[in-house]
């Protein structure tokens, strides 16, 4: 397994908003919803089936 890459150089190409605060908090911010509104999903699913055995 090698890589293309074999210099540094515009490495701004590749992480276009890594040196953006605001962009890396928003983004932060949507996988954390993200992974929350799963678990509520995964959480209301699983009541509703182990509602559905009683």
């Amino acid at each position: 397994m090698g890589t293309s890459i074999s210099s540094w150089e515009n490495v701004t190409a590749y992480f276009s908003f890594a040196d953006s605060p605001m962009m890396l908090a928003l983004f932060a911010l949507g996988c954390a919803a993200i992974v929350t509104g799963l678990i509520v999903s995964i959480k209301k699913h699983e009541d509703d089936a182990f509602d559905d055995l009683k």
